[in-house]
Parts: structure tokens; sequence; C-alpha cells
């Protein structure tokens, strides 16, 4: 497992946008943990809505169409918990919300992590099989890990405005809000340079300390 992580770690850094890099998730998750469905639900700037913006094995027709409240579906409920939901029949769960256009009515096992950013929820990472079967722990750790990776890229992605939903393309706005955590009280003034890309460690140049 070490390995697959590291390999689809790589190769979303080196992707092109964050289009590419959640395509690249869910292709490389379908295929090294054997399930039939691998999808991205994310939480777009300025919505209130989780939409699905990648999917190996559901409609490609639903991508970016298909979208639930936060506090609908099983989707939702990882929302709302912060933390996976893993039932080996998922449509008998009071919860389950099927979601037209998206083909989904084929699967019941459901394995759902959150993709959180300090704290914030910035999706929902789901795999889906035919078959009931409850996920062990090795594939919760896989997949935990790989949404903190996926996180950051997300998180990228809103700072540059790349990732926005159809209102805040109305907005233009020209500021960028970016929340970090204090190292220690009092204000900071000054310019923010990006220097290398984020968790690129290949990236940072070997130095003398």
């Amino acid at each position: 497992m070490l390995a697959t992580l590291r390999r689809i770690v790589q190769e979303v850094n080196a992707a092109e946008d964050l289009t590419q890099a959640l395509n690249i998730i869910v292709i490389e998750v379908k295929q090294s943990i054997a399930v039939d469905v691998c999808s991205i639900y994310l939480n777009l700037p300025g919505s209130s809505e989780l939409t699905l913006m990648a999917t190996d094995g559901l409609d490609q027709a639903a991508v970016g169409q298909a979208k639930l409240m936060k506090d609908e579906g099983l989707v939702g409920l990882v929302a709302e918990r912060s933390e996976p939901v893993n039932l080996s029949d998922a449509p008998s769960h009071p919860r389950f919300k099927f979601i037209e256009g998206t083909g989904e009515e084929s699967f019941h096992s459901f394995l759902g992590i959150p993709i959180l950013h300090h704290r914030r929820l910035l999706g929902v990472l789901v795999v889906q099989q035919s078959q009931e079967r409850s996920f062990d722990e090795d594939h919760v750790a896989f997949l935990v890990t790989l949404a903190a990776q996926l996180a950051a890229s997300i998180n990228t992605a809103e700072i540059t405005g790349e990732l926005t939903s159809n209102k805040s393309r109305l907005d233009k706005k020209k500021d960028i809000l970016i929340d970090g955590i204090a190292g220690a009280p009092g204000v900071g003034v000054g310019t923010a340079v990006v220097i290398f890309p984020e968790a690129d460690l290949d990236a940072v140049p070997d130095r003398s300390p």
C-alpha cells in the first residue's frame, strides 16, 4: 500500500491542474483497491452543496451536475461527521439518497472519507462496490492518507482561483483570503511568496544546514 500511495502522490504532484489531479486519484484508487467506483465530491467556494467533480465508475455526464446538500445522503453524513463512514449495504441506511443520472443504483458497499484542511471540509472521497462488503482498516487508512494529500491540492486551487463555483466567478473578487494557524499572538503584515510547490519535497534543493 505504501508504494502505491507514494506513486499516486507523485502523479498528483505532477498534474497540470486540479481536474487532472482528481481524475488521477479516482482512476488509481479504483484500480489499487479493486472497487467498482471511486468518486470525489467537492465543497466549492461560495456553494452550499457538495458537487461531483470526478468519478471512475459512475456516469461521466453526472460530473459537475450531481449535487447534494451538506446534510443530504451518505456523502452529506460524511461531511457532517468529518469522519469515515463504512457501510456494507448502503441502500439500507436511513440516510441513503439515490442521485438521478449517476447510475449508482447497483452499488451496495460504501466508504466515504472526508477531505479536510485545517479542520475545514473541502470535500468527500467515496468508493463503492456492487457486492456487499465492509472495507478493512488498511483501505480506510490508505484513503485517509490520500485525502490529506488531496486536501493540499484543493486548498491551493482555491487560493489561486482555479476552483470556484459559478457564483464565485460572477463575484470576480480580487482579494484572496488565506486561513492559517497562528504561531504566536499578534498581527503580521507582509508579502507572501510561493517558493516551492506544496508537499513536493523533491523540489526542495539540498543545502548545508
